[in-house]
C-alpha cells in the first residue's frame, strides 16, 4: 500500500520546482497559436468525445443535474424578476448565465435541438438583461463568473448559428459584455456593488473580462483589433496574478489570504479559468508555469478542523466556522489540471477528498467542469494516511497550525505571526485558537457588512486571544468596513489597548521536537512605538493537550494596564483565586494563571457585553445589506465570554504565564505545577501522561525556552 507521506514528498518537490518554464509577462507568441475556430473558450471540438465519455460513466450526476434543470426550464416563461434592482446580487438573475453555458454543453454532447434552441434563447435573454443594467449603469453581480458562463455558451452555439445570427447575436453579446468589463476613471461612473478586482485580490471582478471577450470573439469580424488589445491586456493581468500568487504560497504551500473564505473561497477560479481557457485557445499548456497550485492540497488538509470547519482566522463569518464549499471542487480541479503531469497527487488529492464529508460537495462556480476532468476522485482511496508531523508553518500566511491527529477527537491550534499575507487579516499577531471538542479558545466577533462590529471590534487585538496594552488618547487605525444604517458613521475607532498594525510581527523561532511544538513570537512593532517596547509571546504545545504560554511585556509608562485575553464560547467559572474553567460544545479548558503572582482576573462577557471594547459594546446590525437577517449574537461560535488576566501592581515589565488543558467534559484538574523564578529565568515543572516536564523560559535576552521531559 502507498504511503500517503510519499506523495507529501513529491508535491514538495512539484512546488520547488514551480518556476521551470514560465514565460515572461510581455511575450506575446502565445497570440501565433490562437484558434480561429469555435469552440475555444476551455474546450475545443476535440475534446467533446471525452467530454461524452465523462457524461456516461463518473461525470453522470453533473450530465444529469443539467439536463433535469434546463428541461424544467424548456417551455416555460423565462422571467427576470426586478430587472433594476439597486445590486444584482439581490436577485437570482445572473444564474441564467449558468443555465445558457449548461444547455450548450447538453446540446453538445446530446445533439438534441431543444438544447439548441433553449441556449440560444438564453444567450439572448440574458443579453438584454446585461445591456439593461449597463445602460443604468448598474452592476450584474459582485463575480464575473455567470457573465464568462454566457460568453462559453456563444461560443459553444456559433458553429450552428446562421452567419446572420451569428452577426446579431454576437455584436449584441460583445457590446453588452464590453460595457460590464469596460470601466476606470473617466470612463464612467462606478457602480454599486460593482467588484472590480484586481491580481492582489481574487481577479473575479470586471477586470478579469477582457480576457474572455478576447477569446470568444478574437478574428470573429466584430471588433478584431480590441480583441487583441484585450487577450493582451488579460494575459499581463493574469501573469501578474499567478507570480504573486506563487510566490505567497511559496514552497510550503497555503493560498492567497489568511481569510479561508477568501483564499480557498472563489479565488482560485481566477486560475482554473484562465488555465482552461489558455490551453484551449492556445493549446500550450501552463502546468510548468503553474505548478505551486499544488501548495492549495497542503493547506486544505492542514486547516481542516473536525466536521469539515476551519479556525475562523480574519475576516471569516464565525456563525459556523464551516469551510467554504468550493474546497472540494477545488481539490477535484487542481488534481485534474495537474494529474497527467503529476499522477502521484491524484491518491493524494482522493484521500483528502474522502475526509470531506458528502454534504460538502457542492458544485463549483463554473458548474460545467465537472464535465472536463478526466479523473474520478469519488471512488474510495486505498492510500493510508500517515500523520507524521504534528505542525506545519505556512510561512506567507504567518501561521503555525498544530494537531495531534485527523480526527474527531484530535487537538488541533493555529499560532498567528509574521506573515506577506495580509489580505483580510486582523490586528492579531500572536493569537492563538485551540480546538479540541469544539472551540477552546477563539476569535471572537464575527464578520457583518455593513456594522462597526467588524472595524471597531471584530478586527481589533480585544477581539482575539492576545495582549493589550492601554495608553490613554491613542487613536487606532481604522480597519475597512461601513456603518448599519442606525449606526453613526463618524463613531471613532474605540481605543482597546491593542496592535496598530497587523504586520510587524517577527517568528523569532519554530521547532517541533518528539513531544513538543515550540513557538517564539514578537509582537513589539506591532504596537504603537510610544506604549510597547517588549511584547514577546513563547508558546509550546506538550503533545497531545497541554498547551504553556509565556509573555513577556514591557510597556513605556507603568501605568499602561496590561491584560492578557483569552476569549471563550461558554461562560467561564472560577476554581479558586487563579484557576477556571470553560464547558461548551461537548468539550472542555481547564487555564491556570501562574504569572504575575497575585494577578487580577476578571469575566467580561454575557448577554450586552460579548463585544466589549472601550467601554462599550459593539453589537451586530440586525440585516445584512442583502436585507437577509443576521446570525444572532448569542451564538456560542462568536464568543460569549473572555477572561481578562492583569497584574496586580503597577510595573513597565510585566511577564505572564499560564498552563492550558482541553478534553472531553470529564476533564477534572490541571497537572500540579511548580514556578521557580529568579532575575534571569522562569522555571516550570509539572508531571503529565507519564513524563515529567521541566520548562526554563529566559527573562534576559529576546527569547529561549529549554525544554527537557
Amino acid at each position: 500500500m502507498k504511503h500517503f507521506f510519499l506523495s507529501l514528498i513529491t508535491l514538495l518537490l512539484c512546488i520547488v520546482s514551480k518556476s521551470y518554464g514560465q514565460p515572461k509577462a510581455n511575450d506575446r507568441e502565445w497570440l501565433n497559436s490562437m484558434r480561429t475556430e469555435h469552440p475555444r473558450m476551455f474546450l475545443t471540438s476535440e475534446d467533446i468525445p471525452q467530454i461524452q465519455q465523462t457524461a456516461a460513466t463518473y461525470g453522470a450526476a453533473t450530465f444529469n443535474t443539467f439536463k433535469k434543470r434546463i428541461d424544467k426550464l424548456i417551455g416555460k416563461e423565462i422571467v427576470f424578476e426586478n430587472e433594476l434592482a439597486k445590486t444584482g446580487e439581490s436577485t437570482k438573475n445572473h444564474n441564467y448565465g449558468y443555465r445558457a453555458a449548461e444547455a450548450a454543453m447538453l446540446w453538445l454532447i446530446t445533439h438534441e435541438q431543444k438544447y439548441l434552441d433553449f441556449a440560444k434563447s438564453m444567450v439572448c435573454r440574458t443579453t438584454d438583461y446585461y445591456r439593461l443594467r449597463v445602460e443604468h449603469n448598474l452592476n450584474i453581480h459582485w463575480y464575473a463568473f455567470t457573465q464568462i458562463a454566457t460568453l462559453c455558451a456563444y461560443d459553444w452555439i456559433y458553429n450552428d448559428l446562421g452567419i446572420e445570427e451569428r452577426e446579431r447575436i454576437g455584436s449584441e453579446l460583445y457590446n453588452a459584455i464590453y460595457g460590464v468589463a469596460w470601466h476606470g476613471s473617466g470612463i464612467r461612473k462606478k457602480r454599486y456593488r460593482e467588484n472590480i478586482s484586481g491580481y492582489q485580490s481574487g481577479l473575479y471582478g470586471a477586470s478579469v473580462l477582457p480576457w474572455y471577450i478576447g477569446i470568444t470573439f478574437y478574428n470573429d469580424g466584430i471588433d478584431d483589433k480590441e480583441c487583441v488589445n484585450m487577450l493582451c491586456k488579460g494575459y499581463d493581468l493574469h501573469q501578474k496574478t499567478l507570480e504573486y500568487r506563487a510566490e505567497l504560497l511559496g514552497k510550503n504551500g497555503g493560498c492567497t489570504s489568511g481569510t479561508v473564505g477568501y483564499g480557498l473561497g472563489a479565488y482560485p477560479y481566477a486560475e482554473y479559468n484562465f488555465f482552461y481557457t489558455f490551453r484551449s485557445a492556445t493549446g500550450i499548456d501552463l502546468t510548468p508555469q503553474m505548478g505551486y497550485m499544488l501548495g492549495y492540497l497542503r493547506y486544505m488538509d492542514w486547516i481542516r478542523l473536525p466536521g469539515n470547519r476551519e479556525f475562523g482566522i480574519g475576516d471569516s463569518h464565525h456563525n459556523n466556522n464551516k469551510l467554504p464549499k468550493e474546497i472540494t471542487p477545488h481539490i477535484k480541479e487542481i488534481a485534474n489540471l495537474f494529474g497527467a503531469c503529476h499522477p502521484e497527487i491524484l491518491p493524494f488529492a482522493s484521500n483528502l477528498l474522502a475526509r470531506y464529508d458528502n454534504k460538502n460537495r457542492q458544485p463549483g462556480h463554473m458548474t460545467f467542469t465537472p464535465l472536463l476532468h478526466r479523473y474520478d476522485l469519488d471512488s474510495d482511496s486505498n492510500t493510508e494516511y500517515v500523520n507524521r508531523k504534528s505542525s506545519y508553518h505556512f510561512e506567507q500566511l504567518g501561521q503555525i497550525i498544530m494537531r495531534s491527529g485527523i480526527n474527531d477527537d484530535d487537538t488541533y491550534a493555529a499560532f498567528s505571526t509574521e506573515r506577506t499575507a495580509n489580505t483580510h487579516q486582523h490586528f492579531d499577531i500572536n493569537n492563538f485558537i485551540i480546538y479540541k471538542h469544539g472551540f477552546r479558545a477563539l476569535d471572537s466577533g464575527t464578520r457583518p457588512y455593513p456594522g462597526l462590529h467588524l472595524s471597531h471590534y471584530y478586527a481589533r487585538t480585544v477581539a482575539h486571544n492576545c495582549i493589550t496594552i492601554r495608553m490613554p488618547g491613542e487613536k487606532m487605525p481604522k480597519y475597512w468596513g461601513g456603518a448599519a444604517p442606525n449606526e453613526n458613521r463618524k463613531t471613532p475607532v474605540p481605543n482597546d489597548g491593542g496592535q496598530c498594525s497587523n504586520q510587524k510581527g517577527k517568528l523569532l523561532a519554530y521547532e517541533e521536537g518528539f513531544n513538543h511544538v515550540y513557538i517564539a513570537s514578537d509582537a513589539t512593532e506591532c504596537y504603537h512605538e510610544a506604549k510597547a517596547e517588549l511584547v514577546l509571546r513563547e508558546f509550546i504545545w506538550i503533545k497531545p493537550d497541554i498547551f504553556v504560554i509565556y509573555d513577556r511585556v514591557v510597556s513605556d509608562k507603568a501605568e499602561y494596564p496590561k491584560r492578557w485575553l483569552y476569549h471563550t464560547a461558554a461562560e467561564p467559572r472560577m476554581r479558586g483565586k487563579a484557576e477556571f474553567e470553560e464547558t461548551s460544545q461537548g468539550g472542555k479548558s481547564i487555564c491556570r494563571t501562574l504569572l504575575p503572582k497575585g494577578a487580577v482576573i476578571e469575566r467580561v462577557g454575557g448577554e450586552g457585553k460579548q463585544f466589549w471594547s472601550d467601554g462599550k459594546n459593539w453589537s451586530l446590525p440586525d440585516k445584512l445589506f442583502t436585507g437577509k437577517t443576521f446570525v444572532s449574537s448569542d451564538n456560542p461560535l462568536l464568543g460569549q465570554w473572555r477572561v481578562e488576566v492583569s497584574p496586580q501592581k503597577e510595573a513597565t515589565h510585566d511577564h505572564f504565564l499560564h498552563i492550558i488543558q482541553v478534553g472531553n467534559k470529564s476533564l477534572s484538574a490541571l497537572p500540579k505545577t511548580k514556578v521557580k523564578e529568579n532575575n534571569d529565568s522562569v522555571t516550570l515543572t509539572f508531571k503529565y501522561d507519564s513524563r515529567s516536564y521541566r520548562l526554563i523560559f529566559d527573562k534576559t535576552n529576546k527569547f529561549g525556552c529549554k525544554i527537557s521531559y
